[in-house]
């Protein structure tokens, strides 16, 4: 028997857009666009964020300078409930896709047991 698993794929892509937590993000998400304060505070949170991460990845040490510009865009988002309801609704979908990786990878991790 020949199994399709990119089939298999697909329709758990298009499912997973049909989820309610997918559906909560969507629309946390357009929020923040259609809010111009909201928007210009979560893209700077993403410009802060990609910098360190990149800097982590890389080994390199966080500024001082950085360190602060991010506790101070932490600041803005927890003053946002726009932006914290998106964190929450990605918070959501996010642990649905680690519950489905598990699921998905756990062929892979008995193999090792």
């Amino acid at each position: 028997m020949s199994v399709n698993i990119y089939d298999t794929a697909n329709q758990l892509e298009q499912d997973l857009r049909k989820t309610e937590e997918f559906q909560k993000l969507d629309a946390a998400f357009k929020a923040v666009k259609e809010d111009e304060e909201a928007n210009r505070v979560f893209n700077e949170f993403r410009e802060v964020q990609q910098t360190i991460q990149q800097k982590q990845m890389s080994g390199e040490e966080i500024s001082e300078e950085e360190a602060q510009q991010a506790q101070e865009i932490s600041g803005k988002i927890g003053e946002n409930d726009t932006i914290t309801n998106l964190l929450e609704a990605e918070k959501h979908v996010g642990q649905m896709i680690d519950d489905i990786n598990q699921t998905v990878l756990k062929p892979v991790r008995e193999l090792y047991q």
